[in-house]
């Protein structure tokens, strides 16, 4: 670490790497400082040292399904090769069975224990289609967690219901969701 020492002198960052190698963490400001530095490098190497001082040297992994349930989109991103507009030719959006033999060829086939379900910002979709499809993948594959749906997916359901995240979330949650990309786990 004495190298990255050397170079957390020198960094503008050095006070916020400093008070986590401290175990203090970054609040807000010191949030905003981090996405805005250029010194991802060293982030990187504190963090791994954290990382491998609370964890070692174990790894783990999720056996796992993406599982795009849609590729209609509303919102045109520049990057994405994905999304297709509403009514196009090649546009989708799987049926609740469609979803269920996807898991269960997974199940069979490959034993998952988690299923991520991500699509695109479809206006059509209430959110009785995701609840029903949560719903099903709980009570047919009780071993299989569901995770999913993109914080923007979910702000999406919230302006096509005219309902708040919060009741957006509580609902999906009811209906099974168990955690969402980014690691935000649902408290039960």
């Amino acid at each position: 670490m004495s190298q990255t020492t050397e170079q957390l002198q020198k960094s503008d960052i050095k006070d916020i790497l400093e008070n986590s190698l401290n175990g203090k963490r970054p609040g807000p400001e010191d949030c905003m400082r981090l996405l805005e530095s250029d010194d991802v490098h060293l982030m990187g190497l504190v963090s791994g040292h954290l990382t491998r001082k609370q964890f070692g040297k174990k790894a783990s992994f999720v056996n796992n399904i993406i599982l795009n349930y849609t590729n209609v989109c509303i919102t045109d991103c520049k990057f994405c090769a994905f999304y297709r507009s509403p009514g196009a030719d090649d546009s989708y959006t799987l049926t609740l069975d469609q979803i269920e033999s996807r898991v269960k060829t997974a199940w069979d086939m490959f034993k998952i224990r988690q299923v991520l379900i991500q699509g695109g910002h479809n206006p059509n979709l209430k959110i009785e289609y995701y609840e029903d499809a949560f719903k099903m993948i709980r009570e047919k594959f009780p071993k299989v967690g569901v995770h999913g749906l993109s914080t923007s997916e979910i702000d999406m359901i919230a302006r096509v219901e005219k309902s708040s995240t919060k009741e957006i979330l509580s609902r999906l949650k009811d209906a099974g969701l168990q955690s969402m990309p980014g690691a935000h786990l649902l408290q039960q």
